[in-house]
Protein backbone atom coordinates (compact mmCIF):
# COMPACT_ATOMS: atom_id res chain seq x y z
CA UNK A 1 0.00 0.00 0.00
CA UNK A 2 3.25 2.67 0.03
CA UNK A 3 2.90 2.76 -3.17
CA UNK A 4 -0.57 4.08 -3.45
CA UNK A 5 0.61 6.43 -0.37
CA UNK A 6 2.98 7.80 -2.39
CA UNK A 7 1.61 8.54 -5.53
CA UNK A 8 -1.04 10.02 -3.82
CA UNK A 9 1.07 12.31 -2.37
CA UNK A 10 3.12 13.44 -5.01
CA UNK A 11 -0.23 13.74 -7.21
CA UNK A 12 -1.72 16.42 -4.27
CA UNK A 13 1.79 17.90 -4.59
CA UNK A 14 1.73 18.30 -8.28
CA UNK A 15 -0.07 20.96 -10.29
CA UNK A 16 -0.57 18.62 -13.20
CA UNK A 17 0.37 15.07 -13.92
CA UNK A 18 0.69 14.07 -17.62
CA UNK A 19 1.56 10.09 -16.73
CA UNK A 20 2.85 7.25 -14.77
CA UNK A 21 5.85 5.40 -15.76
CA UNK A 22 6.63 2.04 -13.81
CA UNK A 23 9.50 -0.47 -14.22
CA UNK A 24 10.20 -2.94 -11.96
CA UNK A 25 10.65 -6.68 -10.78
CA UNK A 26 7.73 -9.40 -10.45
CA UNK A 27 7.48 -13.22 -10.87
CA UNK A 28 6.26 -14.70 -14.05
CA UNK A 29 3.78 -17.62 -14.00
CA UNK A 30 4.75 -18.49 -17.40
CA UNK A 31 7.63 -16.65 -18.72
CA UNK A 32 11.58 -17.16 -18.55
CA UNK A 33 13.77 -15.19 -16.21
CA UNK A 34 14.84 -12.15 -17.50
CA UNK A 35 11.78 -11.64 -20.10
CA UNK A 36 10.21 -8.03 -19.60
CA UNK A 37 6.31 -8.77 -19.40
CA UNK A 38 3.96 -5.87 -20.45
CA UNK A 39 0.53 -6.13 -18.82
CA UNK A 40 -2.79 -5.07 -19.64
CA UNK A 41 -4.52 -6.02 -17.29
CA UNK A 42 -4.57 -5.74 -13.53
CA UNK A 43 -5.96 -7.84 -10.99
CA UNK A 44 -5.50 -5.74 -7.92
CA UNK A 45 -6.69 -8.13 -4.35
CA UNK A 46 -5.91 -5.38 -2.58
CA UNK A 47 -9.34 -3.64 -3.93
CA UNK A 48 -10.64 -6.18 -6.22
CA UNK A 49 -10.70 -3.72 -8.81
CA UNK A 50 -9.54 -5.40 -12.00
CA UNK A 51 -8.23 -2.12 -14.28
CA UNK A 52 -7.66 -2.78 -18.32
CA UNK A 53 -5.15 -0.01 -19.45
CA UNK A 54 -3.72 0.80 -22.78
CA UNK A 55 -0.41 0.41 -21.66
CA UNK A 56 2.11 2.81 -23.29
CA UNK A 57 5.17 -0.24 -23.60
CA UNK A 58 4.96 -2.29 -26.56
CA UNK A 59 7.11 -5.41 -27.06
CA UNK A 60 8.54 -3.85 -30.05
CA UNK A 61 9.79 -0.68 -27.78
CA UNK A 62 11.84 -3.26 -25.30
CA UNK A 63 12.90 -6.09 -27.35
CA UNK A 64 15.93 -4.16 -29.00
CA UNK A 65 17.41 -3.32 -26.23
CA UNK A 66 17.51 -6.64 -24.49
CA UNK A 67 20.31 -8.86 -25.02
CA UNK A 68 18.70 -11.90 -23.13
CA UNK A 69 15.08 -12.75 -22.97
CA UNK A 70 11.55 -11.81 -24.75
CA UNK A 71 10.02 -8.94 -24.42
CA UNK A 72 6.37 -10.22 -24.26
CA UNK A 73 2.77 -7.64 -24.06
CA UNK A 74 -1.05 -8.02 -23.62
CA UNK A 75 -0.19 -10.12 -20.42
CA UNK A 76 -2.00 -10.17 -17.36
CA UNK A 77 -1.00 -9.23 -13.81
CA UNK A 78 -2.63 -9.79 -10.94
CA UNK A 79 -1.21 -7.75 -7.76
CA UNK A 80 -1.65 -9.83 -4.30
CA UNK A 81 -1.37 -8.33 -0.45
CA UNK A 82 2.11 -10.31 0.18
CA UNK A 83 4.49 -12.48 -1.55
CA UNK A 84 4.71 -14.70 1.68
CA UNK A 85 1.16 -15.29 1.44
CA UNK A 86 1.31 -17.46 -2.03
CA UNK A 87 1.35 -20.51 -2.03
CA UNK A 88 1.37 -23.81 -5.33
CA UNK A 89 -1.91 -23.81 -5.05
CA UNK A 90 -3.19 -20.03 -4.62
CA UNK A 91 -0.50 -19.40 -7.29
CA UNK A 92 -1.91 -21.96 -9.91
CA UNK A 93 -5.87 -20.48 -9.69
CA UNK A 94 -4.42 -17.41 -10.84
CA UNK A 95 -2.37 -19.39 -13.60
CA UNK A 96 -5.77 -21.34 -14.35
CA UNK A 97 -6.82 -17.87 -14.93
CA UNK A 98 -4.57 -16.94 -17.08
CA UNK A 99 -2.69 -14.69 -15.48
CA UNK A 100 0.94 -14.79 -16.50
CA UNK A 101 2.60 -12.21 -13.75
CA UNK A 102 2.46 -11.97 -9.71
CA UNK A 103 3.64 -8.70 -8.07
CA UNK A 104 2.48 -6.51 -5.58
CA UNK A 105 2.50 -2.60 -6.48
CA UNK A 106 0.13 -2.46 -9.86
CA UNK A 107 -2.74 -2.40 -8.35
CA UNK A 108 -2.33 0.21 -5.75
CA UNK A 109 -0.40 2.67 -8.41
CA UNK A 110 -3.49 1.83 -10.08
CA UNK A 111 -5.77 2.82 -7.40
CA UNK A 112 -4.08 5.85 -7.03
CA UNK A 113 -3.74 6.22 -10.81
CA UNK A 114 -8.11 6.22 -10.41
CA UNK A 115 -7.84 9.13 -7.82
CA UNK A 116 -5.99 11.13 -9.94
CA UNK A 117 -7.91 11.24 -12.87
CA UNK A 118 -11.44 11.33 -10.91
CA UNK A 119 -12.79 13.33 -7.83
CA UNK A 120 -13.27 11.01 -4.73
CA UNK A 121 -12.11 7.43 -3.61
CA UNK A 122 -11.25 4.54 -6.38
CA UNK A 123 -13.70 1.63 -6.93
CA UNK A 124 -14.00 -1.06 -5.11
CA UNK A 125 -14.33 -4.84 -6.67
CA UNK A 126 -14.86 -3.35 -9.94
CA UNK A 127 -13.59 -3.81 -13.53
CA UNK A 128 -12.12 -0.24 -14.20
CA UNK A 129 -11.36 0.48 -18.05
CA UNK A 130 -8.10 2.85 -17.49
CA UNK A 131 -8.07 3.90 -21.45
CA UNK A 132 -10.94 6.03 -20.77
CA UNK A 133 -10.29 7.93 -17.48
CA UNK A 134 -9.51 11.71 -18.57
CA UNK A 135 -7.98 14.10 -16.45
CA UNK A 136 -10.36 16.65 -17.55
CA UNK A 137 -13.17 17.11 -20.06
CA UNK A 138 -11.61 17.18 -23.33
CA UNK A 139 -8.11 16.65 -22.33
CA UNK A 140 -6.28 12.98 -23.38
CA UNK A 141 -6.13 10.27 -20.84
CA UNK A 142 -3.81 10.11 -18.32
CA UNK A 143 -0.60 7.88 -19.60
CA UNK A 144 0.18 4.91 -18.05
CA UNK A 145 3.09 3.03 -18.84
CA UNK A 146 3.94 -0.19 -16.51
CA UNK A 147 6.63 -3.22 -17.53
CA UNK A 148 7.77 -5.67 -15.27
CA UNK A 149 11.58 -7.74 -15.26
CA UNK A 150 10.84 -11.60 -14.87
CA UNK A 151 13.14 -11.47 -11.23
CA UNK A 152 12.29 -15.62 -11.03
CA UNK A 153 9.10 -18.19 -11.41
CA UNK A 154 6.46 -17.73 -9.24
CA UNK A 155 5.72 -21.30 -9.42
CA UNK A 156 9.49 -22.51 -8.32
CA UNK A 157 10.50 -23.88 -5.31
CA UNK A 158 12.17 -20.74 -4.11
CA UNK A 159 10.20 -18.15 -5.83
CA UNK A 160 11.11 -14.65 -4.33
CA UNK A 161 9.08 -11.51 -5.66
CA UNK A 162 11.93 -8.22 -5.71
CA UNK A 163 10.18 -4.62 -4.67
CA UNK A 164 8.95 -2.39 -8.01
CA UNK A 165 10.54 1.09 -8.64
CA UNK A 166 8.61 3.96 -10.14
CA UNK A 167 8.98 7.05 -12.34
CA UNK A 168 6.41 10.17 -11.95
CA UNK A 169 6.45 13.48 -13.60
CA UNK A 170 5.10 15.86 -12.80
CA UNK A 171 4.61 19.75 -12.42
CA UNK A 172 5.10 21.52 -9.79
CA UNK A 173 2.80 23.87 -7.43
CA UNK A 174 5.20 26.67 -7.20
CA UNK A 175 4.72 28.58 -4.01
Amino acid sequence: MAAYHILRQVAEQAAWVAGVYVLGKAATLNADVGDVMIPNVVHNEHSGNTYWLDNCFAAGDVQPNLVYGSALDNQRAVAVRGTFLQNRDYLDMYYQGRYTIVEMEAGPYLDACYEIAQPGRYPIGESVNMARLQLRPGHRPLRIRYALHAGSHARGARAQLPRDGFDLRVGYRGG
